[in-house]
């Protein structure tokens, strides 16, 4: 297609702005989907680092995790549904429990009974499945991201138990579990006596912490993971929160590629806390929603000294670079001691239906140490859903006394009617301009006819029913003014 969609996130395509602040979106919260419903679920469910994609047939489907405490038990299952927020559970025929057939995955050629969770599952556009998961072997030493592969996304088999994507710093293969102490059960000892061998170094390359999300980048033909690096810290660093679970390490985010899925690079770096950030401030996942031209990231918040986890909005066009100017949670959690008080994680992407666009989040009334808040007696995780008009992550805002301004560098739209995505209570103004910023004869701002309402498509007119279709292909440039509103989008 010849037109594109300009999101403000950037200064990329703006020559200067005033007046104008950006804004997440308002969301709709639709409180519990799902949580545990009988023994199949055992005592949670979390449908954080796991997977919702969209089935051939139209329905949507999530891969999801469910624990119990005692006996200490790992699962991952799987829900179906229609719309997005009314789940079904189907009984796969494959794994039992306390006699009942359940809705639980067995990954063949895997031990039996082994801890599995956090699926993370690839659909190639080949038809290759893949599914990366947390095997949390603590009795035998290992704690890695296993892979496994399917012909339908049900029945799985094991890749290789000796070949991960990435190990924990637990794992006997890296040996780092007195540092990484706290972060899950942690295995005391390394097959290395002497870690300055390459086999050593190596493993320590490909090490991370859990939360972990893979992607297939079809536009660039290669697999993407996206987890977390662990930093050290100590008591005389000001980073430092002896309450938290694994104080020793600072969490931020990394990124690896791959071309088969199997064999992953190095990891490269990608948010670290800044000068802008709090002291306390972490990050403990990042999932990825791609559009053309841009990538919208749920990232981790996680308040330290709180024991707080949010869900950050922050952007990038090219899935490494990322732009973090909301530095704060996009879905409100619940007041205390209501069941979403604590916590909101992300799934893997978000879903559309219609219109509307649906993130499903792991929510919890604890604290991230398993503390309880007050007037919280029992702990408590399941799922829930917000939603929000499609494709409207954040806009730029005015209050109703401002008057704001966008100038847009030149450019050449490829569609006949310049279109805005935009809710306004008040109204807004076009006047197009050509490249060197002189106004276009009859598009002048005074001429414009204001458009006000929410519409993902209102059409730029102007006096005698002129729109933008005579300079189809001409270079031009544009100043929008906005009373009382939110931009959310271009459509050039």
């Amino acid at each position: 297609m010849d037109e594109r969609r300009i999101r403000v996130y950037d200064d990329q395509d703006v020559l200067c702005r005033n007046g104008l602040h950006l804004r997440s979106v308002p969301v709709k919260k639709h409180g519990i989907v799902f949580d545990a419903e009988g023994p199949p679920d055992l005592d949670n469910v979390m449908s954080f680092a796991g997977t919702v994609m969209k089935l051939d047939d139209g329905r949507f489907r999530i891969y999801y995790s469910t624990r119990r405490r005692d006996p200490h038990t790992m699962r991952i299952a799987i829900a179906e549904s229609a719309d997005g927020l009314s789940w079904q559970r189907p009984m796969l025929g494959q794994v039992e429990w306390e006699g009942k057939d359940t809705n639980h995955i067995r990954i063949g050629g895997l031990y039996e009974n082994a801890n599995i969770i956090q699926p993370s599952v690839v659909r190639t556009p080949d038809d290759r499945w893949l599914m990366y998961c947390w095997l949390h072997g603590q009795d035998r030493g290992i704690i890695r991201y296993i892979i496994s592969e399917s012909k339908d996304g049900i029945r799985w088999k094991l890749t290789d138990l000796n070949k991960p994507a990435v190990y924990h710093p637990s794992d006997l293969e890296v040996g780092q579990a007195g540092w990484a102490a706290g972060l899950t059960a942690a295995n005391p000892n390394s097959k290395f006596e002497d870690k300055r061998t390459v086999e050593w170094i190596e493993a320590k390359r490909l090490r991370s912490n859990d939360a972990t999300y893979v992607y297939y980048n079809e536009a660039e033909k290669i697999f993407e993971m996206y987890s977390v690096w662990l930093m050290p810290t100590w008591p005389e660093t000001h980073r430092y929160t002896p309450h938290d679970n694994a104080p020793q390490v600072l969490r931020t985010i990394q990124r690896r590629t791959s071309e088969d899925g199997i064999d992953w690079s190095a990891p490269e770096l990608l948010i670290t806390a800044d000068e802008h950030d709090p002291l306390d401030m972490e990050f403990y996942y990042l999932a990825v929603h791609r559009e053309p031209e841009w990538c919208t990231g749920f990232l981790g918040h996680y308040r330290c000294w709180d024991q707080t986890m949010d869900v950050e909005l922050c952007f990038s066009r090219d899935g490494r670079h990322w732009l973090r100017p909301l530095r704060g949670g996009w879905i409100p959690r619940d007041p205390v001691p209501e069941k979403g008080c604590m916590s909101a994680y992300a799934t893997s992407d978000v879903i559309e239906v219609g219109d509307e666009q649906i993130m499903l989040y792991t929510a919890g009334n604890t604290k991230h140490n398993h503390q309880l808040p007050p007037g919280v007696e029992t702990e408590w995780r399941g799922v829930m859903a917000a939603s929000w008009p499609k494709g409207r992550f954040a806009g730029l805002a005015t209050s109703p006394s401002t008057i704001g301004s966008l100038t847009l560098r030149p450019f050449i739209p490829g569609r006949a009617e310049i279109c805005v995505d935009a809710d306004i209570d008040g109204w807004l103004k076009a006047e197009l301009r050509d490249p060197y910023g002189m106004p276009l004869e009859g598009y002048e701002l005074h001429n414009s006819i204001p458009a006000t309402g929410d519409s993902r498509q209102h059409v730029l007119r102007w006096q005698g029913g002129k729109t933008t279709a005579p300079y189809r292909y001409d270079a031009v440039s544009m100043r929008i003014e906005i009373n009382n509103g939110v931009l959310y989008s271009i459509l050039i």
